[in-house]
């Protein structure tokens, strides 16, 4: 009896641990069933019967290439980013450009006032030098005048008359060699007074020819000055050189020759 029931206690347990296998993997079963939601199909929308249908077969029998997904960015666009640089360029360009006309023009006017302040530089020293010939002709004018009037007077001491009165006034024993003496003297005085008269003619021709190319240099020069008062007057457009002719030497008179004393 015992060995009976014990039998059957061991069936049993046999049975039970052959049922629990079971039971868990029903569990698993419906595990995996509920986690996993269900994908909504889409509702096809429904064709009329009036309506045809195109049905693509091209698909059909072709393995789905899958899209490639690239990795790099997008360019944008760099066309406003050029468009302002550029601006900024030609805005610099033309800054420049006006900086450098600027810089020409005060160059130019520069120039111009140096070239001026030459010109008056040499008008005054012409106008000097004028000044000077025209002292000179004075003063060699007035040394022939008195040259000329003191030859008068040699030519009226030269006459006997008198010669016997200045010889008078002398007293002496021979009267005669002392008429002599006096006639060689003034003999001698108008040969000297002739002579200082020929040298000024000389010099007096010289100084009035460099008188006159004086006035002319002083005029050229006055010309010069006033032309460029004008110029500075009337401004030039920038970038414009004012040309001014070359200043050509003047010529140098020949110095007037002093007669001897």
């Amino acid at each position: 009896m015992k060995k009976v029931l014990a039998r059957a206690a061991l069936a049993l347990l046999i049975a039970g641990f052959a049922c629990v296998p079971d039971a868990q993997s029903q569990r698993r079963r419906t595990s995996r069933r509920t986690t996993s939601p269900a994908r909504p199909q889409p509702a096809q929308a429904p064709t009329l019967p009036d309506e045809p249908t195109v049905v693509s077969t091209a698909d059909d029998g072709q393995p789905a290439t899958p899209t490639r997904r690239t990795t790099r960015g997008t360019r944008q666009p760099q066309q406003p980013t050029t468009q302002v640089e550029n601006e900024q360029l030609r805005g610099t360009v033309r800054e420049l450009s006006g900086q450098v006309e600027q810089l020409s023009g005060q160059l130019n006017q520069m120039k111009v006032d140096q070239k001026t302040m030459f010109d008056l530089e040499r008008l005054t020293r012409a106008e000097q030098r004028a000044e000077q010939l025209r002292t000179q002709l004075r003063e060699v004018t007035d040394k022939e005048f008195l040259l000329q009037e003191r030859l008068a007077e040699i030519e009226y001491e030269s006459t006997p008359e008198a010669i016997q009165r200045r010889a008078a006034l002398v007293g002496s024993l021979n009267p005669s060699a002392v008429r002599t003496a006096i006639e060689q003297q003034l003999g001698r005085e108008r040969t000297r007074i002739n002579k200082q008269l020929e040298l000024l003619a000389a010099s007096h021709t010289r100084l009035e020819a460099s008188v006159a190319t004086a006035d002319v240099e002083v005029e050229r020069l006055r010309q010069r000055v006033e032309a460029a008062d004008q110029a500075q007057q009337s401004p030039p457009t920038p970038g414009t050189e004012v040309t001014i002719p070359a200043p050509q030497p003047s010529p140098t008179p020949t110095p007037a020759a002093q007669p001897p004393m």
